[in-house]
């Protein structure tokens, strides 16, 4: 049986790498979100990156020793950087400190292409050290997520990183110490390795990204039945199961909690005059409203209907300020979107000191009855009830 040689390795890679960017999108069905079509052009890049190096051992004089390798670095290096993109879409923002390392690593390792262009040990083994590197920090990429996300696919990628890291920084260092890995697609024991770590890998990180994306979409379902779908608020089940929790924290760390009701005015007749179409206008834009308005730590949802729910850490002082911006912004939004103006009524109930036994259905009887006394007053209007606890 004949042995294996580069070019026939480096085939079966570049076609494993084309079949996985090819049946990424096929496998996820047809709603495939930004993070796994960058997933997707890393494999497509990679799998590029690999008939470059076909091209280039076909073809071992210049100009193309030169410019077919150069190619594949930067294809690979892009390559990576989508990789980085898909990342930070599954787990948020990464690291800054990772990002730029990554961007610089990314540069650098074409541009010594081409300032070491005559000297093609030195070329491969400054690629091979910036391309090693710029994958460690790729796995590190994976740790520490912003979202809830699954480990066991993060902890998968971060070692795919490490073992690609180290596979090339030795390809890096034996470039330089021995005689017999002169250039990029060299018959050589160190590529051959090479050659048959990439597919392992790639297939390992398939499976990652697989999880990845699978983890992303059950997220997104579990969103959605917290979610409002009209106005994208949070809706009454998020607000019960939110609301406990706030209640705790407000009772472990003795701070104020306020519930505020809202209601838009004269809703119906929206509807009546203007249409449901202009009605489900009107809600979404008191929905926006709510959320410039409202802090990262204070729940904005949408209680049915025309009534919405605000839960924050306040004093009746920053409620009535609140409240007093809410209606300012909902009048002159209403005015340039609407072409009238829209108010709410509001009732809230305070409580100064939580204790324990104080419940979220007992702050929304008491806001609902505020708002009800708002209502009664005249409409456009905003009151207070402080909840104590009884003697």
């Amino acid at each position: 049986m004949p042995a294996l040689d580069f070019f026939s390795m480096t085939a079966v890679v570049a076609v494993n790498l084309l079949a996985i960017a090819v049946a990424l999108p096929w496998s996820m069905g047809h709603q495939v979100d930004a993070p796994a079509r960058h997933a997707q052009r890393f494999f497509m890049l990679q799998g590029l990156a690999w008939i470059l190096i076909l091209a280039a051992s076909r073809l071992p004089v210049r100009p193309w020793l030169d410019l077919l390798p150069f190619l594949a670095a930067s294809a690979a290096v892009w390559a990576l950087w989508q990789l980085s993109r898909a990342l930070t879409g599954w787990l948020g923002p990464r690291a800054p400190l990772l990002e730029r390392g990554l961007m610089l690593l990314c540069i650098a390792g074409p541009l010594g292409f081409v300032v070491l262009i005559d000297h093609l040990s030195y070329r491969l083994a400054w690629f091979s050290l910036c391309h090693g590197l710029c994958v460690a920090l790729m796995g590190c990429m994976a740790l520490y997520p912003k979202k809830r996300v699954a480990r066991a696919w993060r902890y998968l990628m971060f070692g795919i990183g490490m073992l690609m890291a180290a596979s090339l920084v030795t390809r890096s260092v034996l470039t330089l110490h021995t005689s017999w890995l002169p250039f990029f697609t060299a018959e050589s024991p160190v590529n051959h390795g090479f050659a048959l770590v990439a597919p392992f890998c790639n297939t390992l990180l398939l499976i990652a990204i697989l999880v990845a994306w699978r983890d992303e979409a059950n997220q997104k379902l579990r969103d959605l039945a917290l979610q409002d779908a009209l106005t994208g608020l949070a809706n009454r089940r998020c607000l019960e199961n939110q609301g406990r929790l706030m209640l705790r924290r407000a009772m472990r760390e003795r701070l104020p909690l306020s519930l505020v009701m809202l209601d838009l005015d004269y809703f119906k007749g929206v509807n009546d005059r203007y249409g449901h179409a202009v009605g489900d206008q009107a809600l979404q834009l008191l929905a926006r409203t709510l959320q410039k308005q409202t802090r990262g730590d204070e729940i904005a949802a949408r209680w049915g209907g025309e009534e919405f729910c605000l839960l924050l850490h306040a004093g009746p002082d920053e409620v009535q300020a609140l409240c007093m911006r809410l209606k300012s912004t909902l009048v002159l939004g209403s005015r340039l979107e609407l072409d009238f103006e829209l108010y709410f009524s509001a009732g809230c109930a305070h409580a100064e000191c939580v204790w324990e036994g104080l419940t979220l259905e007992q702050m929304l009887l008491q806001a609902d009855k505020a708002l009800y006394q708002a209502k009664h007053l005249g409409r456009g209007r905003w009151e207070t009830v402080s909840m104590r606890l009884s003697a």
